[in-house]
């Protein structure tokens, strides 16, 4: 695919997307961000390449592709600032990398409609890439956008080794939603769980250490055989003593995390359900169990502002 390629905005998912499309054979040619340090050390490992602090309206001229991948609280006004070019925008595709925002973000008298699209990769970046690091190798994308945008993407993300979803333009924060629960949460997760061992005594800073072989074979397990028929431990055992003394002793030591445990034990509930490890009456069992402890922080709440 001969297209001249220019990316706005290379920060996390912007240098991976330098560095993973050069290697696929796209041409770099302009680079676009406000950190200057930033800018000059990705344009001297992607050489030949012309790089701005600001967006360049003769960039934009020479390009075909023109990936914006700033902060999300960004991507309006670079919008914008394109439109105010007032220059001939036929023949190119411009795409987001955001995963909340659609391409509703385009105004229709400047954009072809046709031509725009959202192509989020389903993927945690933690850093800047200063070379490729596969991180858009053998993942998700989801895409959202106009006819000949859409071919372009999954064009190139056929030539990444990834795979795509399209996500309807009205379902775009849910998606998301889906995104952060899977990736950020897992974070939340496992600080709670730290925040639980220091309650014990034991280093917080060893709760993934710790933690790491029920997750990694956790995550194999439902490779293997699913998400509901990887479900195990006291709620699909129907182990309802146990959940009890979980609930009680959470009260008495960590009340704040009272309604973090119900809620997600009665979300686990659904799951046990549908493995058909427990029946309707097991179900109301455990949910009347959580329900008094739900009752009960009410009250403590309430108390508290009266």
């Amino acid at each position: 695919m001969n297209k001249r390629v220019y990316l706005i905005g290379i920060g996390k998912v912007g240098s991976s997307l330098a560095f993973e499309l050069k290697d696929i054979g796209f041409k770099i040619d302009f680079i676009s961000d406000r950190n200057t340090d930033l800018l000059s050390k990705i344009s001297e490992l992607i050489i030949p390449v012309s790089s701005s602090l600001k967006i360049e309206k003769n960039f934009i001229e020479g390009s075909d592709i023109i990936f914006i991948s700033t902060q999300d609280t960004a991507i309006a006004d670079v919008i914008n600032e394109i439109a105010e070019f007032k220059i001939d925008l036929r023949g190119k595709i411009f795409i987001i990398t955001s995963g909340a925002y659609s391409t509703d973000l385009f105004p229709a008298e400047v954009f072809n409609k046709d031509s725009v699209l959202s192509m989020h990769p389903i993927q945690t970046f933690d850093k800047i890439s200063y070379s490729n690091g596969h991180l858009l190798d053998n993942i998700y994308f989801g895409i959202e956008g106009g006819s000949k945008a859409v071919v372009i993407s999954k064009q190139i993300i056929e030539k990444l080794n990834s795979k795509y979803i399209e996500v309807p333009k009205d379902k775009k924060y849910l998606y998301h939603s889906a995104c952060v629960i899977s990736s950020n949460f897992l974070v939340t997760l496992l600080n709670i769980s730290s925040e639980v061992m220091g309650s014990m005594g034991i280093e917080k800073s060893r709760t993934f250490e710790i933690f790491r072989p029920i997750i990694e074979n956790t995550l194999k397990n439902i490779s293997t055989d699913g998400l509901v028929r990887s479900l195990t431990g006291p709620f699909d055992r129907n182990d309802i003593e146990t959940i009890s003394n979980h609930l009680n002793a959470i009260n008495n030591e960590l009340p704040s995390l009272i309604p973090f445990y119900t809620l997600l034990g009665m979300e686990t509930v659904k799951v046990a359900f549908k493995k058909e490890s427990l029946n309707l009456k097991n179900v109301t069992e455990i949910l009347d169990l959580m329900n008094e402890y739900i009752v009960n922080e009410y009250k403590v709440t309430m108390k508290k502002i009266n």
